[in-house]
């Protein structure tokens, strides 16, 4: 399976660009949308239409106004948005956030890459090629400090 729209929420200009290069590059079929802060977020959920719903939500944590996890609840809380899968991706990187955000609804939450190889490599496994985690199979966030 493999997701036709994705919303990216990120307030990094550079990740929002190497992201959208290096998904166009690895399938340019895919439609991707963008908003700064999970308020943003919400914004632009509530101008789309059903059908025009994104297939997966990609969050950073670490942003302002409202972080990927305070995102997140918004959307498990929300009948018309909890069944999106949604991932954060996050420089924070301990096992601790990591079981929090998928007992919060969470279908992974990965190490947030620092190389375009490690933005190659997370499309490529997240969101081309996805095999969502079982919620109740939580395993350590990569490069964790546990």
């Amino acid at each position: 399976m493999k997701y036709a729209k994705i919303l990216l929420v990120d307030d990094d200009i550079d990740d929002r660009l190497i992201f959208a290069d290096l998904l166009g590059a690895a399938d340019p079929d895919t439609a991707l949308a963008f908003a700064e802060n999970g308020l943003e977020m919400i914004s632009v959920l509530e101008k789309t239409t059903g059908e025009q719903l994104p297939d997966i939500i990609i969050l950073d944590q670490n942003m302002p106004r409202m972080t990927g996890k305070e995102s997140l609840v918004f959307l498990k809380d929300s009948q018309r948005y909890r069944h999106i899968p949604t991932f954060i991706y996050s420089t924070y990187q301990v096992s601790d956030f990591y079981r929090e955000c998928i007992d919060l609804g969470a279908m992974d939450v990965v190490a947030k890459p620092d190389t375009i190889q490690g933005y190659r490599e997370m499309i490529d496994q997240f969101l081309l090629h996805p095999a969502h985690p079982h919620p109740n199979n939580v395993q350590p966030l990569r490069g964790c400090n546990k």
